[in-house]
C-alpha cells in the first residue's frame, strides 16, 4: 500500500477523529447547563414602574375656546350679541348676574375690564385700550407677566408640541390658557410622574452623614492623598 492510499483511508468520511464523542458529550452537557440556568441573572436595579398614560399624553391640560363664544340653553352666541343689548355697568366689582359659573381668583386682578374690552366685547384689551384678538391671549398675559411671556417666546416656559428642528416638521407653542385657567390661573396640586429606575439611580435610601463620607470615593481618595503627602509622624 502506498502512502497516498494510507492518507486517503485516514481522511475517509466514514471515520471520526479520536475524542469526537467526548466533544459531543461536552456540548450536550453545556446545553443542558444553559437550559437549567443554575445562576439566574439578578438585576442591580428594581423592576421599572409602569408609566401612566397621562405622563406621555401630548394633549394640554385645558381645551379652551379661542373664540368669543358662549353656549346658553344649547345655542352658541358671540359675546357682542348679548352685550350690545345689555351694556355692562362702568365697574365690575359686584356680584355677577350672568357668567355666575366663573370663579375669579387672579390675585389683585379682580376687574373684568382689566382683560376684556369695555365696548368691543369680542376682543380682549391692551393697556392702551386697544383690542387684542381673542385667539391671542398670550398678548394679554404679557401685560402683567412680562418675564414669563419672554420665557414663553423663547420656549423656556409653557408647552411645545412638534419638532424642535423646523426642517423636520412644524412646531406649535401652546397658548397660556391651554394650561392655565385665565380666571384661576394657579395650578392645583398634581401627582408627580414616577422617577427613573436606572443602574445609577436605583432605589434611593437615606444614608447617615458619616456613612456617606466613608463611601464617597472622592473623599476616600483625598484622605489617602493627604496621608501620603503628610505622614502622621511628621505633622507640625
Amino acid at each position: 500500500m502506498t502512502t497516498a492510499d494510507a492518507n486517503s483511508q485516514q481522511q475517509s468520511p466514514g471515520r471520526y477523529p479520536r475524542g469526537a464523542w467526548l466533544i459531543a458529550v461536552m456540548f450536550l452537557a453545556l446545553g443542558a447547563l444553559l437550559l437549567a440556568d443554575p445562576f439566574p441573572y439578578a438585576r442591580p436595579y428594581p423592576d421599572p414602574v409602569p408609566t401612566p398614560e397621562w405622563v406621555v399624553d401630548v394633549a394640554t391640560v385645558r381645551t379652551p375656546k379661542l373664540r368669543p363664544e358662549v353656549i346658553i340653553a344649547g345655542y352658541t352666541y358671540r359675546c357682542e350679541e348679548c352685550h350690545r343689548l345689555f351694556p355692562s355697568p362702568p365697574e365690575t366689582d359686584r356680584p355677577l348676574t350672568q357668567h355666575r359659573d366663573i370663579l375669579l381668583e387672579h390675585g389683585i386682578n379682580n376687574r373684568c375690564f382689566n382683560c376684556h374690552h369695555r365696548t368691543r366685547r369680542n376682543t380682549l384689551v391692551s393697556d392702551r385700550g386697544e383690542p387684542i384678538p381673542y385667539d391671542q391671549p398670550q398678548l394679554l398675559c404679557a401685560k402683567c407677566h412680562g418675564p414669563v411671556y419672554r420665557d414663553w417666546t423663547h420656549g423656556v416656559h409653557g408647552r411645545t408640541n412638534g419638532y424642535w428642528d423646523p426642517h423636520r416638521g412644524p412646531l406649535e407653542r401652546k397658548k397660556c390658557i391651554q394650561c392655565h385657567d385665565p380666571h384661576v390661573p394657579a395650578f392645583q396640586s398634581m401627582q408627580p410622574a414616577p422617577g427613573p429606575r436606572t443602574l445609577r439611580m436605583s432605589e434611593q435610601q437615606r444614608i447617615d452623614v458619616h456613612e456617606r463620607e466613608r463611601r464617597n470615593p472622592l473623599l476616600i481618595f483625598g484622605k489617602a492623598a493627604e496621608a501620603r503627602e503628610d505622614p502622621p509622624g511628621e505633622r507640625h
